[in-house]
């Protein structure tokens, strides 16, 4: 009990909320300031943690982001230094096609003087049995 220098103990201060961090009858609407202070640091640990955590995510975003602008970087400039040989294969090709439509335009030419050629000469010797 505490006294004010007479023998009658003040009640006000044993019941109130100043002794033992508000004691059993305190509210727990309130807190005391190291309860506040504990709160605080611990809120300010978990938004440094977060913190951490999304500047960590954005690193590893960014890196991938790099990573595949580098691939497809690479990608243009190896069809740069292919895009000569493409067209060359292209033409190759297609003197390829070329080559082999002559070769059949040859093939259908010269069938078609053979085979008029050999009708010739047969309605030449059907005239010739014919008239004689």
């Amino acid at each position: 009990m505490a006294d004010t220098g007479s023998n009658q103990p003040i009640m006000h201060l044993m019941k109130g909320n100043s002794f033992n961090g508000g004691g059993e009858n305190m509210n727990k609407k309130f807190v005391t300031h190291d309860e506040l202070k504990i709160s605080q640091l611990e809120t300010q640990n978990k938004l440094t943690q977060l913190d951490n955590k999304i500047d960590t995510k954005f690193s590893e975003l960014n890196s991938k982001i790099d990573n595949k602008f580098n691939v497809l970087d690479n990608k243009i400039d190896n069809l740069e230094k292919n895009i000569p040989m493409i067209i060359e294969n292209a033409l190759y090709k297609e003197r390829e096609y070329q080559r082999n439509q002559q070769k059949e335009n040859r093939r259908f030419f010269w069938g078609t003087i053979i085979i008029g050629g050999i009708s010739a000469v047969a309605a030449i010797i059907s005239a010739i049995v014919s008239f004689h």
